[in-house]
């Protein structure tokens, strides 16, 4: 079917194509369930009504109790890791934080580079809103600062593949599942809002959304921004030298 993409881009239109098509089963299958919840409140009796609310007291309260365990881990913040420590902590002050949360977005970032703060202004905004995610930043420059330990900064940024400034990594149950590499998946452009990243970010598992959320409209006219959708690729391998700025490649499965 051509969906008028041309030849070079007809693979990203079908994607694009099947993911509009996805979004519209979601969302009718969402509005069925939601009468189907109707229909039977309606045909409840006194008892079956009070069983509904005490179990949809007790869901509250856990939500609630969970919320508040994850404010005290340090979500709905966006923090440093071994920001003003010697760079020898700043891997181990990582590796407890994966331990205590099971999902966490990490910007590795250089203050000298201008791009990043695009992600540090979005990170802020987007940690306040998803409490399930924690939000932290890692200063590459801190690389210098580890010696000949092999720990530190470094050893992350060589464990995790960071070959280019910005790079976001999604960790999930202690795995980086995924790693955005500059602004590549978000149209290639720095102008790009915290609605289109959270948006990536929720397609790769970093963050929780509704099921059949719609791309950003900045997203669908960049097209290249679907290329996030069900591209994978294992990255090569660790890095040696310097951490390089504006590269565009992207991508990885890593585990540590």
């Amino acid at each position: 079917m051509d969906l008028g993409f041309g030849k070079n881009n007809q693979v990203i239109g079908e994607a694009l194509a099947k993911q509009f098509d996805k979004t519209a089963k979601i969302q009718e299958q969402q509005i069925i369930e939601e009468i189907n919840r109707y229909d039977a409140l309606l045909d409840a009796n006194d008892s079956e009504l009070e069983l509904l609310r005490e179990r949809r007291l007790q869901q509250m309260k856990k939500a609630q109790e969970q919320k508040q365990k994850w404010r005290a881990l340090g979500h709905g913040t966006y923090t440093s890791i071994g920001d003003g420590q010697h760079g020898s902590d700043t891997a181990k002050e990582f590796f407890d934080a994966t331990k205590e949360s099971d999902r966490m977005v990490v910007h590795f970032y250089r203050p000298s580079t201008r791009s990043c703060d695009v992600f540090h202004s979005h990170l802020e905004k987007l940690a306040q809103k998803h409490l399930e995610t924690r939000f932290v930043k890692i200063n590459v420059d801190q690389c210098a600062e580890d010696g000949a330990s092999g720990s530190g900064a470094s050893y992350l940024v060589d464990k995790l593949g960071i070959v280019v400034m910005p790079t976001i990594v999604i960790i999930k149950d202690r795995k980086a599942i995924h790693h955005i590499r500059g602004f590549s998946e978000l149209g290639n452009t720095e102008d790009h809002s915290a609605e289109a990243l959270e948006w990536v970010l929720g397609m790769h598992g970093g963050v929780k959304q509704p099921e059949g959320k719609e791309m950003p409209e900045e997203l669908k006219d960049a097209r290249k921004g679907v290329n996030g959708i069900n591209m994978s690729t294992r990255y090569s391998g660790g890095r040696k030298g310097g951490v390089r700025e504006n590269y565009n490649a992207y991508d990885s499965d890593d585990e540590y």
